[in-house]
């Protein structure tokens, strides 16, 4: 009898381990690869190809919302500096997601600074769900997802549905591609590092200027500044520097420079605003914006530069590398030039 019940309940397990595995790769299946045509804003690369780095080869972790991922491109950073690292981003990225993305990282990575691009201090609300969809989907199942997923989901949205996509997901069986089907046995590894390269250039762009953006009494979210201060505390526990950054942004004026200057200043980080000196940097405006919000390739390189001296000149001690990540490293590199010679 003992050992009747004992093969029953191997047979359970077996069944239930089948059931599991099919499950998960069915999900991987329908969830959408958020990956438009060419290099713009390949979403689900971008998350993936985290995963697929080495662990503790990381030397900065950048964070933030889409003026992250276009604007900072770590394959700069690493050729001018040997410095390495990876754009952990997502499309209006709330500085709740950025702590609980940080927690996550910090399993893997054990970086000297953390670069924080900050303009969404100033978000309300919830993102969108095809946002969220895209920050979260591609994120394993952890504690710090299901945290993150509590404080960044919309009105209306299942939690189930993130946990299990299968429920969100299943109407797709209809209309699976190709590339649904490759994907699940693809290269997961993102040789851009996070970053989305574009190449395309906005036409008539007015001439930055904080001074004529007029935001007057725009105010920080309470919340943001209490996650931006708990991602604070995380550095200071794992002695990394925290940066905070703003990139070149039409919408960006004076007061919210203002906000972030002396919200800087209470938390004693450093804050580097490039609306302040892009032009000093060569970045124009008929040049190097994809639009009013982010930069195109152009841009992306000349921030980067500056970027990487500057984090260069905040480490304690100049990285080393093994052998195989500078390999690594160096034939990225080679594939972003097949972009851009």
């Amino acid at each position: 009898m003992k050992a009747n019940a004992l093969k029953k309940a191997g047979r359970c397990m077996i069944f239930s381990a089948i059931i599991g595995v099919l499950v998960f790769f069915l999900q991987r299946l329908l969830i959408p690869k958020w990956e438009p045509d060419g290099l713009w804003e390949p979403v689900t690369s971008m998350i993936d190809g985290f995963y697929e780095e080495e662990k503790q080869t990381m030397d900065v972790i950048y964070l933030g919302s889409s003026n992250a991922f276009y604007d900072i491109n770590p394959l700069i950073v690493y050729e001018e500096y040997g410095i390495t690292g990876y754009v952990l981003g997502s499309g209006e990225q709330r500085i709740a997601c950025s702590y609980y993305y940080l927690q996550e990282i910090l399993k893997r990575q054990s970086p000297q600074i953390v670069v924080l691009d900050c303009l969404s201090v100033y978000a309300t609300g919830s993102p969108e769900e095809e946002q969220n969809r895209k920050a979260y989907d591609y994120m394993p199942l952890t504690r710090e997802k299901v945290a993150s997923l509590k404080e960044n989901m919309g009105e209306g949205e299942s939690l189930v549905s993130y946990l299990f996509p299968l429920v969100r997901y299943h109407g797709r069986i209809w209309e699976l591609s190709g590339r649904d089907f490759t994907y699940l046995g693809a290269d997961r590894h993102y040789p851009l590092k996070g970053y989305a390269y574009s190449d395309k250039t906005a036409d008539g762009l007015p001439t930055l200027n904080m001074d004529v953006v007029l935001h007057e009494g725009i105010r920080m979210d309470e919340r943001n500044i209490t996650y931006l201060e708990k991602i604070k505390q995380l550095c200071d526990e794992n002695r990394i520097t925290l940066v905070l950054i703003k990139t070149p942004n039409i919408e960006w004026g004076r007061y919210e420079h203002d906000g972030i200057s002396q919200l800087a200043q209470q938390l004693g980080v450093p804050f580097v605003d490039y609306n302040t000196f892009y032009a000093e940097l060569g970045i124009t405006e008929q040049t190097c914006f994809l639009d009013g919000a982010h930069l195109n390739y152009r841009g992306a390189e000349k921030l980067s530069r500056h970027l990487g001296e500057y984090v260069s000149s905040m480490m304690e001690e100049h990285p080393a590398h093994t052998a195989e990540t500078k390999q690594e490293w160096d034939a990225d590199c080679a594939y972003y030039r097949t972009f851009y010679p």
